[in-house]
């Protein structure tokens, strides 16, 4: 494990010394603070990896590989990334994009002077290097795709049903949205498609997967699984396991999807999507640290609301930050690459769970018995209690770093879709709570230069994969949790 010095006295008082207003949240009894953004980076939209592939879309899902964060001595740290791409360019590649894990290796230097920087040197407070790229197989070592699955497998005594490319292309398909190292150096993936959390070994070929309880489940009127466009009941498409974090110290994996179920105001009286019903989600806990996953748990998350229009602030990310509390990243569509040029909403928000009725193996697990009913919540369950936290978007954040919010739509336009986090110690002796949390874009292989498999393709708009670093106080995390899932030694004994 790497040896992890305190960083010095003249470091600290350079971290310390920058004018920022901090603002203070309280949630379950503890006080959380936002010290701002000290960083910010972007890899660019026409980027390649080894295999000659467009990088995109790999803000998806983000986490720090194990045993590769350091602090320098001169107040920068370095790691690596693993990053994991959607379901490629829209999805609808004739033979699919093949599931893959990015390798990204970054050097952060902490910027908290108080004047704003140009884009250009804001880019150099975290530079990213593009490493490897890991090619994922199933368990048989058939290549995986990501294309929509119109066809399913039927489940067997050893696995759930599957979605499939087709009947005629019976490859596992997987839409990643999320991903988590465990302590052992395998991978957990959060999944849209089920909605599942598939389990892969370190070379990238998968081992198991998890199905959640049946309501979560694309239901046919018939009652059958279906992972094409003909449920009733489950996760609505494109909504499923957006969220995916791990309390390493027990090994509990948290899943929760983007938003409400189907049954649960997903969609509307006629079976069409609905954004203003869709508030009250769902996570799940499972515990893998024996030798098969449990349901553990399972609780309501109210998500935030537009103030004009009510409508739901989808999530796509959590992160565990102790004691039952998630880190939750909220925001609207628009932004560059996004609906429109000026976003309303992007925020790392907070949720906590202590309080809330765990409804595992309740009735609530079956599709006919809705939590929230035409989006209204049951009187007999309790939600988790959820608090604002970051703005991404607030302006003298994005200013600092060259960015801004609104026209014109430009490469200092803040990013639309905000989907990746990721968490890092700052061991600092003078303020032992405070971390680095890392957020990240999807930029949906929005370029005018791509290629896929040799072929080219231009989406018409180049769209940066943009980073956004933040300093945050997490009083809730137990001292070396956060060491412990980077398998780093504790900052402080």
């Amino acid at each position: 494990m790497y040896s992890y010095p305190l960083l010095s006295s003249l470091v600290l008082c350079q971290l310390l010394s920058s004018a920022r207003a901090d603002t203070t949240v309280k949630l379950g009894g503890y006080s959380y603070v936002n010290k701002g953004p000290v960083a910010f980076g972007v890899i660019a939209s026409n980027a390649v990896d080894s295999r000659g592939d467009t990088i995109g879309g790999i803000g998806s899902a983000m986490t720090i590989k194990r045993g590769t964060w350091s602090a320098l001595k001169n107040g920068s740290f370095t790691g690596t990334f693993v990053m994991h791409p959607d379901a490629g360019p829209h999805g609808d590649l004739d033979k699919g994009y093949q599931t893959r894990q990015q390798e990204i290796e970054f050097v952060l230097t902490p910027y908290t002077g108080s004047s704003s920087l140009s884009l250009s040197h804001a880019k150099k407070t975290l530079g990213l290097t593009y490493r490897k790229t890991l090619l994922q197989v199933d368990a048989d070592g058939s290549k995986l795709s990501g294309v929509d699955p119109s066809g399913t497998q039927s489940s067997t005594s050893s696995s759930p049903a599957l979605p499939l490319v087709s009947s005629s292309d019976p490859r596992l398909t997987i839409d990643a949205e999320s991903i988590v190292q465990d302590v052992d150096g395998t991978f957990w993936m959060g999944d849209e498609y089920g909605p599942y959390i598939y389990h892969f070994d370190s070379a990238g070929q998968r081992i198991g997967v998890i199905q959640p309880p049946r309501a979560f489940l694309p239901i046919t009127s018939q009652g059958y699984v279906d992972f094409s466009s003909s449920s009733v009941t489950g996760r609505v498409g494109g909504q499923g396991f957006e969220g995916l974090t791990m309390d390493h110290s027990t090994r509990t994996l948290y899943a929760m999807l983007q938003s409400a179920l189907m049954q649960d105001g997903g969609v509307d009286s006629d079976g069409e999507e609905s954004d203003t019903t869709s508030r009250y989600t769902r996570v799940v806990a499972y515990a893998v640290g024996g030798s098969s996953p449990e349901l553990k748990g399972e609780w309501v998350i109210p998500l935030p609301k537009s103030a004009s229009k009510g409508k739901t602030r989808a999530s796509s990310e959590i992160l565990f930050v102790g004691n039952g509390t998630f880190l939750s990243l909220s925001r609207d569509a628009d932004g560059r690459g996004g609906n429109g040029d000026e976003s309303s909403y992007k925020q790392i928000d907070l949720f906590s769970i202590p309080g809330a009725t765990n409804i595992a193996g309740s009735k609530y697990d079956d599709p006919k018995n809705p939590v929230a009913p035409g989006g209204t919540l049951v009187s007999d369950v309790v939600p988790a209690a959820y608090a604002s936290f970051v703005d991404i978007i607030n302006k003298d954040s994005l200013k600092k770093f060259g960015l801004h919010n609104g026209s014109p739509n430009d490469e200092t336009l803040i990013a639309s879709r905000w989907e990746g986090l990721a968490i890092a110690p700052l061991c600092d002796s003078s303020n032992k709570d405070d971390y680095l949390v890392f957020a990240v874009s999807d930029n949906n292989f929005s370029t005018t230069d791509g290629v896929i498999g040799g072929v080219s393709y231009d989406e018409g708009l180049d769209v940066d994969t943009q980073f956004l670093v933040y300093r945050v106080t997490l009083p809730s995390l137990a001292r070396g949790n956060v060491e412990n899932s980077l398998g780093i030694s504790p900052c402080f004994s």
